[in-house]
């Protein structure tokens, strides 16, 4: 059936959201993408500004309703009534939609805050889930939160922030060995060598309660960072032996052999991991590119693929290519990763760096500009 638009400019300003970056022109753009992306429009589907885009439109009779929607205390009828505000979905849609918004709605305030943050964190953007943990810290401080919220920090390499909320978790849960084993590696990648070497000694008597083989791996992380590379491989060999399963284990053996140059033996090491997987091909490709072999790089990440659509996999793509100056299959693979997640950081300053080597500068620019503001935005959150 056809339906025409409510909006009727065509030269209407777009509405960015903040969570997704993504643009809308029109209110019927709009509603699908509070549909598709409920979790992360919460924050902009009643919010002033849009009010005032959609005013902007011409459309006063429904800002005026979405200043109704904005006074309504549950968040679910809140979200329905915004999407029927133009005959757009259908109410089965609605009503399917409705079951997870109640759902979600019953939860607390911090878990919805943190649902949204680990969103984030498995779509490697933990820079988006900064904020999130933080606001959710306001309602509630518990180990769950303080863990996700350091390991948001260790990813974005901030691992004196990581060990500040592990220290905090652990005065909530001391005698929590897990957690104790995780502040120590934070500590070791702080290189607060002291305080990891304490936290492991305190977690030994204990290991046979977790999984064979983090403590010597531990202790081959420290050495790793001493660049003590020997000491390491024994670590991780001793670590091995003890649980053959923890791939983990093999990629920080590959990871050493690598600082070593010995790329033949970092291969070797991938090898002894059971099940070849998205991590298996991502690190492969990093070997080869650091031995100057794109194309087998290249071929690693297509292998990669093979298993499944992944925006970061679409990006390091894009990269072998750029770096093998074949800017064309670059420019398609990024679009690629791009139509899977138009907001990530990655994959939108990847483009912005395809964009310059074909020479479209303009386009390179504007690129670039707007990654650092989604960057500046975020900042402004924390």
């Amino acid at each position: 059936m056809l339906q025409f638009c409510v909006s009727q400019q065509s030269d209407a300003p777009p509405f960015a959201f903040k969570a997704t970056g993504i643009r809308v022109y029109s209110f019927e753009e709009a509603l699908y993408h509070v549909y598709r992306y409920w979790r992360e429009s919460v924050d902009d589907f009643l919010s002033d500004g849009m009010v005032t885009w959609v005013t902007d439109l011409g459309l006063t009779y429904i800002a005026a309703r979405m200043k109704d929607l904005a006074k309504v205390d549950s968040f679910a009828e809140r979200m329905t009534g915004f999407l029927r505000l133009a005959e757009y979905f259908n109410e089965k849609e609605i009503a399917d939609l409705r079951v997870n918004l109640t759902r979600w709605e019953t939860r607390r305030e911090w878990e919805q805050l943190k649902d949204r943050g680990d969103y984030f964190l498995s779509r490697g953007e933990p820079g988006k889930a900064l904020p999130l943990y933080r606001r959710a810290l306001q309602y509630d401080e518990n180990v769950p939160l303080l863990n996700n919220l350091a390991v948001a920090f260790m990813r974005l390499s901030a691992y004196t922030e990581a060990v500040r909320h592990l220290a905090r978790a652990r005065v909530l849960e001391p005698d929590n060995i897990a957690l104790t084993l995780h502040y120590a590696e934070a500590a070791i990648l702080c290189g607060e060598y002291g305080k990891g070497e304490k936290a492991l000694n305190q977690a030994s008597p204990h290991d046979a309660a977790h999984a064979e083989g983090d403590i010597p791996y531990l202790y081959g992380l420290m050495a790793y960072e001493k660049q003590d590379y020997p000491a390491a491989l024994a670590r991780f060999e001793e670590a091995m032996k003890q649980n053959a399963a923890v791939p983990l284990y093999a990629y920080k053996m590959a990871d050493t052999y690598l600082k070593m140059r010995q790329f033949d033996k970092a291969l070797d090491a991938l090898k002894r991991v059971d099940k070849p997987d998205e991590e298996y091909f991502t690190r492969q490709a990093e070997i080869y590119a650091v031995y100057g072999n794109i194309p087998a790089a290249i071929k690693a990440i297509q292998q990669a693929l093979m298993g499944g659509d992944s925006v970061n996999l679409w990006v390091r793509l894009a990269a072998y290519y750029r770096k093998d100056y074949d800017l064309e299959r670059a420019n398609g693979a990024i679009v690629r990763a791009l139509s899977l997640d138009a907001s990530n950081d990655m994959a939108r300053l990847e483009n912005a760096r395809i964009k310059k080597g074909l020479g479209r500068m303009r386009e390179y620019q504007a690129g670039l500009a707007d990654v650092l503001r989604g960057f500046k935005q975020r900042y402004r959150q924390e």
